[in-house]
C-alpha cells in the first residue's frame, strides 16, 4: 500500500509539472521609460526560443518621474508621467529563425499618479524627495548641460521609434535554449516632442532560456548585449553612444494558470558627467503576476521600481497581453 501511495504521489507531481511545462512562459515586456534612457535602443527581454508562425503582444506601461539634480554647471529636472503602449509582432519564418517588430505609442504629460505615489511614500515611511515643493501632475523635462538646454513643458504624444530585429536560435535542448539577435531602432519618433532620439541605433543581443528542473515550475531567462547609438540632439556632448545592457527574469508557476515573476533589467548610463541619474548604470526590479486563461493567452500585471535610485522612473505600472497560437 505504501509503495502504491508513493507511485501515485510521484505520478501526481509529474502530471502537475507536465502541465506547467506546457504553459506559455516569457519574460516581462519591461524597459526603462526615463525620458533619456528611452531614447536609446535597449531591447526588452524575451525568450530565446523561436516558434513558427505569427505571435503578438500588447504591452502598456505608465511611468512616474521625479528627479532633481544639479552641479555647478549642469541641471537635470524630470517631473511628469510617460505612458507607452507597444505592439509587438513576431514571425517565425524558418527553422530556428524569427523576425520581430515593435511599434510604440508614447504620451508625455503631467499625468495623474503624483498624489497616489506621495500617499504611498507617506504610508510606508519612504523618502518623498522634494516632491512636496512642486505642484502635482506637472510636466517639466529639462537638461541644462554645458550651455545646451533640452526642455519639454507641454504634453506630447505620437509614434515612437520603431525597432526591427532578427533572431536565430543557436542551441536547443530539453533544459536550455540560446539565441542571438541583431536589430535596428529607427528614427520614426519626433525628437522635438521627446518621442524619439532623432537618429538610428543598432544592437546585438545574446539570450538564454531554460526551465529547472526540466518541465518543472521554474522558468528563467537572461540576456546580455550592446548598443551602438546615433547622436541625439537631446543629450548634448556628454552622451554615451556605446551602451551595454543585461537582464535576468524568473517565473515560478504556482499552478497551471498562475505564475509569479521577478525580473531585473540594467544598462549603462546614457551620458558622462556629474549628473548621477544619467552617468551611473541603471537598475530596475519588476514584480508581476501572470494569468493564463488558455494555453495561447497570458496576461501580466505588475510594477517596477528603480533599485538604483533615480536611474529609472520612480515607479512603473505594467499590463501585458500575449498571444501565442498553438502554444
Amino acid at each position: 500500500m505504501t509503495r502504491q501511495l508513493k507511485v501515485c504521489a510521484l505520478g501526481g507531481f509529474a502530471a502537475f509539472w507536465s502541465a506547467w511545462g506546457c504553459a506559455v512562459e516569457a519574460p516581462l515586456a519591461v524597459s526603462n521609460l526615463s525620458p533619456f534612457s528611452m531614447l536609446r535602443a535597449l531591447p526588452e527581454q524575451r525568450t530565446a526560443q523561436t516558434r513558427a508562425g505569427l505571435q503578438w503582444e500588447l504591452s502598456g506601461m505608465v511611468a512616474n518621474h521625479f528627479i532633481l539634480q544639479s552641479t555647478d554647471e549642469d541641471t537635470l529636472h524630470l517631473d511628469g508621467q510617460t505612458d507607452r503602449l507597444t505592439v509587438s509582432l513576431r514571425y517565425g519564418f524558418a527553422r530556428f529563425w524569427d523576425i520581430e517588430l515593435k511599434a510604440p505609442w508614447i504620451h508625455h504629460s503631467g499625468g495623474f499618479t503624483d498624489n497616489a505615489i506621495e500617499r504611498w511614500h507617506k504610508a510606508f515611511g519612504l523618502p518623498n524627495g522634494d516632491r512636496g515643493l512642486y505642484p502635482q501632475n506637472h510636466l517639466l523635462y529639462e537638461l541644462k548641460e554645458q550651455g545646451q538646454v533640452s526642455s519639454l513643458e507641454r504634453s506630447t504624444q505620437g509614434l515612437g521609434d520603431i525597432e526591427v530585429a532578427v533572431s536565430r536560435e543557436l542551441t536547443a535542448s530539453a533544459g536550455i535554449h540560446v539565441a542571438a539577435s541583431i536589430g535596428v531602432k529607427s528614427a520614426t519618433g519626433k525628437a522635438e516632442d521627446w518621442l524619439g532620439s532623432g537618429t538610428s541605433d543598432v544592437f546585438a543581443v545574446l539570450r538564454f532560456s531554460g526551465r529547472y528542473p526540466e518541465d518543472g515550475p521554474l522558468s528563467w531567462h537572461g540576456q546580455v548585449g550592446v548598443t551602438r547609438a546615433g547622436e541625439t540632439p537631446l543629450l548634448g556632448e556628454n552622451q554615451r553612444r556605446t551602451l551595454g545592457f543585461a537582464g535576468l527574469s524568473l517565473a515560478w508557476a504556482l499552478n497551471p494558470q498562475w505564475s509569479a515573476l521577478l525580473q531585473y533589467d540594467a544598462h549603462s548610463g546614457v551620458a558622462r558627467g556629474d549628473l548621477a541619474s544619467l552617468e551611473q548604470a541603471a537598475g530596475m526590479l519588476s514584480v508581476a503576476l501572470r494569468w493564463r486563461p488558455s494555453e495561447s493567452w497570458s496576461i501580466d500585471v505588475g510594477f517596477s521600481e528603480d533599485v538604483v535610485v533615480e536611474t529609472a522612473p520612480d515607479i512603473n505600472f505594467l499590463l501585458n497581453f500575449r498571444f501565442v497560437p498553438g502554444a
